[in-house]
């Protein structure tokens, strides 16, 4: 019987217990984190372009934006691909000279009150344009790898390989027409531009030699254009180009040559 009176005694305990923690408090929320919900933002961030040229003077974008309504104005912070890149702008007004064709650029722009009170920011992002192809400047020195198409009246195989071809442009700034010299070689000749082409029949050594191994002039076709070009040095210049080489020499007493090459090839760097 005192077994029993034991055992109830503990299951009232239990529930007693039991009802106690059902009838505790639960334990409160965390205070939710305060949220710049209710501060001004900057509004309408509108970022221009201009038509690329290939000089790169007018390589720049124009960001311009609302004030905050409601907000006593010291100064806007500018930040460009997540980091400050002017803190002491004036205006709504702000020009970007530090970008380039052919890349993606991301703003934020945040206006400070004289208190120091940050508002909420604009943002804005822009995958820029480029130039025409066509527009690039041909300049330096490109890798050329050489294939034959055809070869006669040599003396040995021709068996192509890489050289370099080494591009002058006979202007200062921007596409023009360029000399080209082959390194290694007597090659020099100019080769006028049209569009992305530069073509010409020209008088110049290249690779044959007559029949006693001296180098002479040859008559050779040489058309290259341009596959790709990127911002270098501040300017839209040629990275590959490619084209065909054709070569023919005769001598006095020497039988005539000829090769065909395939050329490609990018800008050493």
């Amino acid at each position: 019987m005192q077994q029993h009176r034991a055992i109830r005694l503990v299951l009232v305990l239990l529930l007693a217990t039991a009802c106690t923690k059902a009838d505790e408090p639960e334990p409160s929320a965390a205070s939710p984190s305060p949220t710049n919900a209710g501060r001004p933002s900057v509004g309408d961030l509108t970022i221009d372009e201009p038509a690329w040229n290939a000089a790169g003077s007018n390589w720049e974008l124009r960001l311009t934006w609302d004030a905050p309504e409601g907000f006593d104005l010291d100064h806007y912070v500018v930040a460009r691909n997540g980091i400050e890149v002017d803190d002491q702008v004036a205006g709504g007004r702000w020009t970007d000279r530090d970008v380039e064709p052919g890349a993606r650029f991301s703003y934020r722009v945040t206006a400070m009150a004289t208190d120091g009170t940050a508002s909420r920011p604009a943002k804005g992002s822009i995958k820029t344009g480029t130039p025409s192809l066509d527009d690039a400047r041909l300049e330096g020195s490109f890798i050329m790898t050489m294939h034959v198409d055809e070869a006669t009246g040599t003396r040995d195989p021709v068996s192509g390989g890489a050289v370099i071809f080494r591009f002058d442009p006979t202007c200062g700034q921007g596409p023009c027409s360029v000399r080209w010299t082959v390194r290694d070689r007597q090659t020099d000749a100019v080769l006028p531009r049209d569009g992305g082409t530069y073509a010409a029949s020209v008088s110049t050594p290249l690779f044959i030699t007559n029949c006693f191994g001296t180098v002479i002039d040859e008559s050779i076709n040489v058309n290259l254009r341009v596959t790709a070009a990127a911002p270098v040095h501040g300017a839209w210049r040629a990275t590959r180009i490619e084209g065909t080489v054709h070569e023919r020499s005769s001598s006095s007493g020497c039988m005539s040559a000829s090769i065909d090459w395939n050329v490609r090839g990018a800008v050493q760097t």
